[in-house]
């Protein structure tokens, strides 16, 4: 929409109408533009307020209570306004937020500020309209003291994230200085799009200064309305404010959407009032501004109210949920901020009080590691530990990315995904009353249950994961086998009391001499016996890997029976302990493997889960599923008897740390070995595999599943003589 009683003015007019004059409070200078955005609020750049205060153009600090002058070109008459910083953004270096400005950089991003005048100014000041900024988009930006002949016309030629560049026409005026903070209005669009940040210096090297003297660097509007929409709900509205969002062009389509549905759902004029004034109460706003009741003013309402719609729709009975649904949606689409109600807010922020509180970002961190949400760090975190959560429960309230295990069209907001993973840390009564909450506000949204009894289940999991990584590790014993030319195997041998002590971790036996199955079956228990106090067997079951080479990977060293006839029963080695194998020769023989079981450990548990089923017969089938989803971290391997040694290796070469075959390859083994990859948390899989090796001991082996399972586990690599010095080293050096 344009200006209060200037629907008929021209584009020009309504842009400059918006357009401020910030001025030195010395000298009354003009030193940069700025913009207004409705309400009592100016927006500008943040080394324009540096300037108008005298400071470095990149001082980073805000500066406290600053007061400026500033002055509406379209009221030539008026007096010079008082203005003072409400909200600050410091420049930074483009595409890094967490990098300052420095002087001199050709390009940059951030600079943004907020200013606030003691009262709202008179007509003709009209807030701009504004819509996102789009390459080809044809601009004209103005002098900070809005003379008609100063009009500067551009074209966009690239939107980034954090900015964007205009290139200016080989004729008439130029973007320079004065220009900075101001409007770039878009005729077409009807709109502003953007901010006018800076002409772009030429930096060194072979670019020219002539290639860029007619290039300045901008604010694209949707950078600058996260910044807004994160001032108004951070710090909510200033005193005497009412909170009202900027204007923002929203499309007539769904304008039109929000009048059906506010008129479906309140048909009637006295009931409008009534919700209005409810609204109005809840958000802490004077009710006599709903003296208007009608359709248009109700969505005016939610389109301009941070909450107003969360507000509606809690007011609202049951059996109109399915539309007051369909408006929270519009709202949403129309990037409304807000979908807590203030009450729902206050009682969340209760509930994170302390620990809970604590634990926000490290579960909010892992719960979307799958989004783009911390692209851009979020400065407010490193504050007031209090201020801190409610920021972060602010952000991530307007974020509805999400990291879905499930393949679903449904969605789960991201404050809502990040409540359940620091619920599943807290103590019952506590995650009693986080869940009761989560699944109120999900009830009010419309987030399908099943989608999130599936983020609790991924929450579950990943409070399992991180107390297994805050709790000491297994015991381990490894044992290399080298096969000798005579028969049987030398074995080396290292003990890993997972304390993670000096000393900890130790060679316990080097052979010279070979071993056979039975003998090493009997050095493993002897080292078991000696190495591991029955305390510690109690608390957690030690592990034995085999390091063995390529060819040796069926070689069933689970099934080693130490030969003990004294007890006149077996000992059998996979039974008494999780025994697993691993072949790092597989990895180490380029870098580009390396990387590639680097990667994949990195997300395990939490990467994919593959399988390799009897239509994989070649190493190219291997290679497109694996890259498929290059986060997979475990796979099954069901593939036929004939190609399975050639195609396992494939799966080790490519990095995949967790592998699962069946060494008799028996008819049923994908099926079993799927139920055992997946019918428990992924770390607790070599437990799994003993428990069925367990079971099925003394079966027949046609139809006995015989897991060998592969556990490259990057968060205990193996010992040094195996995995460094690898061959690629060699060759690099």
């Amino acid at each position: 929409m344009l200006g209060r009683g200037n629907r008929d003015a021209s584009g020009e007019d309504a842009a400059r109408l918006s357009l401020v004059s910030v001025l030195s409070p010395s000298t009354a200078r003009v030193v940069g533009s700025g913009v207004y955005v409705g309400g009592r609020r100016l927006l500008t750049c943040a080394h324009v307020v540096n300037e108008a205060l005298g400071r470095a153009m990149f001082s980073r600090h805000a500066p406290g209570d600053a007061s400026l002058r500033v002055g509406f070109p379209c009221l030539p008459e008026g007096p010079d306004l008082a203005a003072r910083l409400v909200a600050w953004k410091p420049a930074h270096r483009a595409g890094a937020p967490g990098i300052p400005a420095l002087l001199g950089e050709p390009l940059w991003g951030g600079d943004l500020a907020v200013l606030e005048l003691a009262e709202e100014p008179g007509e003709p000041v009209a807030p701009a309209p504004w819509q996102y900024m789009d390459r080809g988009q044809e601009v004209r930006a103005w002098y900070g003291d809005g003379a008609s002949f100063t009009y500067a016309d551009s074209n966009v030629g690239a939107v980034h994230q954090d900015h964007g560049f205009v290139d200016g026409a080989p004729r008439g005026a130029a973007i320079g200085p004065g220009y900075s903070g101001g409007p770039l209005w878009c005729e077409k669009e009807r709109a502003a799009v953007g901010l006018v940040l800076g002409v772009m210096s030429p930096p060194d090297g072979p670019f020219r200064a002539e290639n860029v003297q007619r290039r300045a660097i901008v604010a694209p509007w949707q950078s600058v309305e996260r910044f807004l929409a994160a001032q108004e709900m951070t710090a909510g509205p200033a005193p005497g404010d009412t909170g009202r969002l900027p204007p923002r062009a929203v499309a007539p389509v769904l304008r039109h959407k929000l009048h059906k549905v506010v008129l479906s759902l309140l048909p009637d004029e006295e009931q409008r009032l009534r919700h209005t004034h409810r609204v109005l109460s809840a958000l802490g706003l004077p009710g006599d501004t709903a003296a208007d009741a009608s359709v248009a003013a109700l969505v005016d309402l939610v389109l301009t109210r941070p909450r107003a719609a969360a507000v509606l729709t809690d007011e609202l009975p049951g059996r109109l949920r399915e539309t007051a649904l369909k408006l929270l949606s519009l709202c949403r689409g129309a990037l409304v901020p807000g979908i807590l109600t203030p009450l729902e807010l206050a009682s969340l922020l209760a509930l994170l009080d302390g620990e809970p509180g604590r634990l926000l970002e490290e579960a909010a961190r892992d719960a979307l590691v799958n989004t783009t949400f911390w692209d851009e760090p979020l400065d407010s975190l490193r504050g007031d530990p209090d201020d801190a959560v409610r920021s972060l429960v602010l952000a991530l309230e307007n974020y509805w990315g999400d990291s879905a295990s499930t393949d679903t069209p449904h969605r789960v907001p991201a404050l809502l995904t990040a409540v359940e993973y620091v619920a599943a840390l807290t103590d019952p009564g506590q995650r009693r009353e986080l869940r009761e909450w989560v699944a109120a506000v999900a009830e009010r949204t419309g987030v399908h249950e099943s989608v999130l009894l599936s983020r609790r289940t991924d929450a579950e999991d990943w409070a399992r994961a991180r107390r297994s990584r805050t709790a000491p590790a297994e015991p381990r014993v490894t044992v290399q086998l080298a096969r000798d030319p005579s028969g049987g195997h030398r074995c080396t041998v290292w003990y890993d009391s997972g304390t993670g002590q000096d000393g900890a971790f130790r060679l316990v036996r080097a052979d010279d001499d070979p071993r056979g199955s039975q003998e090493v079956a009997r050095l493993v228990q002897d080292v078991l016996l000696r190495e591991v106090p029955a305390a510690v067997r109690v608390r957690s079951s030690p592990l034995v890997e085999f390091l063995v080479e390529p060819e040796d990977l069926d070689l069933p060293v689970d099934r080693w029976d130490d030969g003990d006839s004294d007890g006149g029963f077996p000992s059998v080695l996979g039974v008494e302990y999780a025994v697993v194998v691993r072949c790092p020769e597989l990895r180490t023989q380029s870098l580009k493997r390396l990387r590639a079981w680097e990667t994949r450990s990195v997300g395990f548990p939490a990467g994919g889960f593959a399988r390799l089923m009897p239509e994989h017969s070649e190493p190219e089938h291997v290679y497109k599923l694996l890259h498929q989803d290059q986060k997979t971290g475990r796979l099954a391997v069901g593939c036929a008897p004939e190609h399975r040694p050639t195609l396992q290796v494939v799966c080790l070469a490519h990095g995949i740390p967790v592998v699962l075959w069946d060494r008799n390859d028996s008819p049923r083994r994908i099926d079993q070995l799927t139920a055992l990859m997946l019918n428990g948390h992924p770390r607790s899989l070599p437990e799994r595999v003993r428990a069925h090796r367990a079971r099925s001991l003394g079966g027949s082996r046609a139809d006995t599943v015989a897991p060998v399972l592969v556990w490259d586990d990057a968060s205990r690599t193996p010992p040094e003589p195996y995995w460094s010095d690898p061959s690629w080293e060699d060759a690099t050096s």
